[in-house]
């Protein structure tokens, strides 16, 4: 064994007695403190039951004396034992340290405190038990169960036994014999190696043939014998690296062979799957052409022309590679809308489209223009099944799923025509379009699936691969209404307005609109209009909305003309579309002047004001009470309020602080309107929520005031949501 070796059992063994005695200390001291734990517990309960009938007799000497008997008697390491009444005051203690001189036990309710010389202090409660009422006196009334007082006993730190140490010395007198017959074994074993290495020599030289050689075999001794065998065994080692190195150069360069014959077959095989693949194209576009020839024969010359403009569009998109572009999905998709309406004439057929609301907030990168190509034909194809039948058209657009858009079109009517795109044979004639959109659904890696109950409708899926999908916060609309007579599609529609606000309100009723309006703060209303009849207060009605909310209005695009004629709104053709919905109501947005409300009970003031103010451009409502004043803010959102303080109902403060309850105006600018204004009074005003005071009668300088007040307000805080 080297020295390194032994001194590496040396060390091990003192770090295992280290350990040994180390786990031993934490078990020993582990057991000591559930014992003593135990023994507190004990003491201080018969300590409790001891004192009791003293402290109520108010025996100081007894308890004394029994204090004294118990501390010497016990087995804990006692240093002093301590009694105190219900009110914290000492009643008897056989030593009082100074460190208690302020502590009570009724300000401490843990029951243990560690002390300044290591030693703790425990203490628990005496309770009054039924042998103990027996001492009160008769006029004394003694609950049972109530402190009657307090005992408290101070224990030396605990320490490690003497027991332990021995134990401790035994354990390492054995580790250290363990070691020192290990070493003696080692020495054993070497002397043994010695001696045969001794014999071994002495064979040697009594086969020497010559006296030279035997003089040779003298002088050679052990340790250059060790030397040669250490330079043999390392040129054997070197030899075996060589060889193992050369071993691998071959395994590696036979590898290299090995991939370049593969990636040559897998390029082979990628270029005959292009020919294959251009092959059949050419074969197709063959039969396609040859399909138009046969349709010039019959004479469907328009049928030819609508099909060579499909085809004149594939093969631009053949040449076209696919490229992902990261766009504004609900952009994306009213351009889309536009264009199938001019393509398709979808205006003639009864059209709504349902967004999802996580699709308006997105931006989806995919291949669009190819996509956009894919849907024309989609669409173009189910319109085939609808011309011989006048029903409506859905498109569903639902959450995108592991980077998947899903796209739904469900319609009434037959799917021949969708039907022909999964079909595996070649259809003659007017299967030029299914093959078309076959091939961009190859091309895109999309799945279209399709099911069909007959006479009753079909309904067409199809998925699409998107790259990525990044989402934005956009502002959003509080609280939406929606008006449409028609139950059956605002039960669809209704989802695609959480497009644009987070709280959607239902209605079928004009009545029901005005009474909403009046009753909560909407911040935008969304109308599907009718078709155009001689109810003239219809748009009447809508015309006293349209002053005081927002209001997008939608129509069949047959209608639009006649609509946007009546109202002031924007009136938009129907699908309803969340990109047009905030573009419009962002235009609007721009123009809109702020609003203001007045609070006065003299109509002079209140016209007089109102008049100052709408010649700046702003929009004033009045009001003469508080109560009205509050049911307007409920209703409106305001950037200014001018409040008087003398109002018939209730004091302007008063209205101002619950105005300010309301979430719309926490931040709006609320202004005393007051013919004077003592300090003592300006200071209720501010603590009302009141900004400033403004002072009766309003003049050109103040107007100005107010003005630039408003303008200080951000235009974030102008849009709701």
């Amino acid at each position: 064994m080297t020295l390194k070796a032994k001194l590496g059992l040396v060390l091990g063994s003192m770090v295992l007695i280290a350990f040994c005695l180390y786990a031993s200390a934490a078990l020993q001291l582990r057991h000591e403190t559930l014992v003593r734990v135990q023994a507190e517990q004990q003491l201080l309960m018969s300590l409790s039951l001891m004192v009791e009938p003293f402290l109520v007799q108010n025996k100081v000497e007894q308890v004394k004396g029994h204090l004294l008997a118990t501390s010497f008697s016990s087995t804990l390491p006692i240093k002093a034992i301590l009694v105190y009444q219900a009110d914290g005051n000492l009643f008897a203690a056989t030593q009082f340290p100074r460190e208690l001189f302020n502590f009570s036990p009724t300000r401490d309710v843990t029951g243990q405190k560690a002390l300044q010389d290591g030693s703790t202090l425990l203490w628990s409660a005496v309770m009054v038990t039924p042998a103990s009422m027996s001492y009160f006196d008769t006029n004394k009334v003694a609950a049972e169960g109530s402190t009657l007082g307090y005992v408290a006993i101070q224990i030396s730190p605990l320490r490690l036994s003497q027991l332990w140490w021995w134990q401790s010395s035994l354990w390492g007198c054995a580790l250290l014999i363990i070691v020192a017959l290990a070493l003696l074994w080692q020495r054993r074993i070497f002397k043994t190696q010695h001696q045969r290495w001794q014999g071994f020599l002495r064979q040697v030289r009594t086969l020497a043939p010559s006296n030279s050689d035997s003089k040779k075999l003298n002088e050679f001794d052990s340790a250059e014998m060790t030397l040669l065998f250490r330079s043999l065994y390392a040129q054997q080692q070197q030899i075996q690296q060589q060889l193992q190195l050369q071993s691998q150069a071959e395994q590696l360069q036979g590898q290299n062979h090995d991939a370049e014959r593969e990636q040559l077959a897998i390029s082979y095989q990628q270029k005959l799957a292009v020919l294959n693949d251009e092959l059949k194209t050419s074969q197709c576009k063959l039969q396609q052409w040859q399909q138009l020839c046969v349709l010039e024969q019959a004479g469907q010359s328009e049928q030819q022309a609508t099909l060579l403009r499909w085809l004149l569009k594939q093969d631009l998109l053949d040449k076209t590679e696919l490229q992902s572009q990261t766009v504004w999905f609900p952009d994306w998709l009213a351009q889309q809308v536009e264009a199938w309406q001019q393509d398709f004439k979808v205006a003639e057929v009864p059209f709504v489209l349902v967004e999802d609301p996580a699709l308006s907030l997105s931006e989806l990168e995919f291949c669009t223009q190819h996509t956009a190509e894919l849907l024309k034909q989609i669409i173009c194809l189910i319109l085939q099944d609808l011309q011989q039948h006048e029903l409506s058209l859905h498109i569903h657009l639902h959450t995108f799923s592991d980077n998947k858009l899903l796209l739904q079109f469900d319609h009434a009517g037959p799917s021949f025509a969708i039907q022909q795109v999964l079909a595996k044979t070649d259809l003659p004639g007017s299967a030029v379009l299914p093959q078309l959109c076959a091939r961009l659904l190859s091309r895109l890696g999309a799945r279209l699936s399709v099911s069909a109950l007959e006479d009753l409708g079909c309904s067409v899926r199809l998925e699409l691969p998107l790259t990525a999908v990044l989402t934005k916060e956009l502002p959003m609309f509080q609280t939406a209404i929606y008006l449409d007579n028609n139950s059956i599609r605002a039960a669809i529609l209704k989802q695609s307005v959480y497009c644009v606000a987070e709280q959607v309100i239902y209605l079928q009723q004009i009545e029901q609109l005005q009474a909403e309006l009046q009753h909560r703060l909407v911040d935008l209303v969304l109308v599907q209009l009718p078709a155009p009849d001689t109810n003239h207060q219809l748009w009447t009605e809508l015309h006293q909305i349209t002053a005081r909310s927002q209001m997008v209005a939608f129509c069949e695009p047959v209608h639009l003309s006649y609509w946007s004629s009546l109202l002031r709104c924007p009136v938009l053709a129907n699908p309803m579309l969340s990109a047009r919905i905030r573009q419009h109501l962002g235009e609007k947005l721009q123009n809109n002047s702020m609003r203001l409300l007045v609070v006065d009970d003299n109509k002079t003031n209140l016209a007089f004001v109102k008049a100052m103010l709408s010649q700046q451009q702003f929009e004033v409502d009045t009001a003469a009470t508080g109560t009205e004043a509050i049911r307007l803010a409920k209703s409106s959102r305001y950037q200014l309020i001018l409040m008087d303080i003398q109002l018939p109902d209730m004091s302007g403060i008063l209205a101002t602080h619950m105005i300010r309850q309301l979430p719309q105006h926490q931040d709006t600018v609320i202004m005393a309107f007051t013919a004077h204004a003592l300090p003592d009074e300006i200071s209720q005003f501010h603590q009302a929520g009141m900004n400033d005071v403004v002072i009766k009668p309003l003049d050109a300088y103040k107007v100005a005031d107010l003005i630039r007040r408003c303008q200080q307000l951000s235009p974030q805080n102008l849009i709701p949501g």
